[in-house]
């Protein structure tokens, strides 16, 4: 615990000697902020394009996109090849709407597993409509590791099959300023799930936590379903919700899940997911921000089934737990927070780095441990690559370690919340 808690004060004080430093470099730029710039700059300057230069503005109505290749390596998954394609478009003038996002994803690999992921964030004019869409296809392969903290980091996890299909879809209306209340439909189909270590035909029998769970909460451990609708409530102040200067977001939402829809049994949540932004300094050229983010999920009533239990790194956008492999950490309960900071490294914008800083607690109803029994840190760096400074669309290299200092590398397109 010492040892964390050193680790967390050195990355505090980093945080502020950073800012320190450059608060002061800024200091000599005075009233003439240096021009931002973007790789689309870089690369009319490369080749000497001498056409006419793209809009320093957005304009209403058009699409702009911006693409990552995306090519890795990771024990569970094997070797990744896939892409990913950042939308974003304004639906409103400027003065009154906020910037709409998508982001699509899809990825093959070496293990026979296939992902295709689309997220959007539509703002109709005059941010009248919120529209929030979070769709799934994944044929996958996951380690799990138990519900709760497990202190035994260097478990290798038991190894799982399945398809997964996720069908979210939310809508707000605007009620006082920066102020909604919508409803949403949510749908998790979990199916043709293997347990690749179970064996019940062994002496004494091979259990694995997923099977445990399934047949003790009256679940078929080959597939189950969640489907139910929410109740929805979301405070959004944020200037840009693709990357924030300033402001604050929090939603809280309550999920009914019914089994006359479909669902394999009734059951109940709590989900609410908390950011702030806040400037540091008078910065003319790139901003420096300290932004912190908190979510957690809460059983409330019924059983949920272990694969849509709350788990990290399986969030909206699938970056909470920095650190840590997918599914590493998962529980009947779970609260999460992270604070980062994030600062230029080039005076007009276009490089970037961050630090950051995350903690998990998760609870295990199968072994009576509670939440903040344990926790769980994990830390690490990264570099940012301004793609688009309209949208300031960036993308990102992230370093991150766990409490028992594995390292691991993570990709990023728009920032990580």
């Amino acid at each position: 615990m010492q040892d964390l808690l050193k680790k967390y004060l050195v990355l505090f004080f980093l945080f502020i000697q950073l800012n320190l430093l450059l608060g002061q470099a800024d200091s000599t730029v005075g009233l003439n902020p240096v021009p931002q710039k973007d790789l689309i700059d870089y690369l009319r300057q490369y080749t000497k394009h001498s056409g006419k230069a793209p809009d320093t503005n957005l304009q209403v109505g058009k699409l702009y996109k911006t693409y990552l290749p995306v090519v890795g390596y990771g024990p569970a998954v094997g070797f990744v090849f896939g892409g990913g394609i950042s939308f974003s478009t304004l639906l409103g003038q400027a003065s009154n709407t906020h910037i709409s996002s998508a982001l699509l994803n899809a990825s093959v690999t070496t293990k026979e597993q296939f992902y295709m992921n689309l997220r959007t964030n539509l703002y109709l004019p005059n941010d009248t409509w919120i529209m929030q869409g979070d769709f799934r296809i994944m044929l996958y392969a996951q380690p799990t590791y138990g519900l709760g903290i497990q202190k035994n980091e260097s478990d290798s996890g038991q190894n799982m099959r399945f398809n997964y299909f996720r069908f979210y879809e939310k809508i707000y209306r605007n009620v006082a300023k920066y102020f909604y209340v919508g409803m949403g439909i949510q749908l998790d189909k979990h199916f043709q799930i293997s347990d690749e270590q179970l064996d019940l035909d062994l002496p004494g029998q091979r259990v694995t936590d997923h099977y445990a769970y399934s047949t003790t909460k009256g679940f078929g451990p080959a597939k189950y379903t969640t489907l139910g609708f929410s109740v929805d409530f979301l405070y959004d102040s944020r200037d840009n919700s693709i990357n924030s200067y300033k402001g604050a977001y929090a939603q809280l939402s309550y999920r009914q899940n019914l089994s006359f829809l479909g669902s394999s049994q009734n059951s109940s949540s709590l989900f609410y997911d908390l950011r702030k932004y806040i400037v540091l300094g008078n910065r003319s050229a790139d901003k420096s921000i300290l932004a912190f983010w908190t979510w957690g999920q809460f059983n409330t009533s019924g059983n949920i089934p272990y694969l849509a239990l709350p788990s990290i790194g399986w969030d909206t956008y699938n970056r909470s737990g920095r650190g840590y492999v997918q599914g590493r950490l998962r529980g009947t309960n779970m609260l999460y927070m992270e604070s980062e900071y994030r600062f230029p490294l080039t005076a007009n914008g276009f490089l970037g780095a961050v630090v950051f800083i995350n903690g998990t607690t998760a609870s295990s109803n199968m072994q009576s441990q509670p939440l903040f029994n344990s926790t769980a840190v994990g830390y690490g760096a990264g570099l940012r690559v301004k793609m688009d400074k309209r949208s300031r669309t960036s993308i990102g290299v992230d370093l991150g370690m766990e409490n028992g200092n594995t390292r691991r590398i993570y990709f990023n397109l728009q920032e990580c919340f």
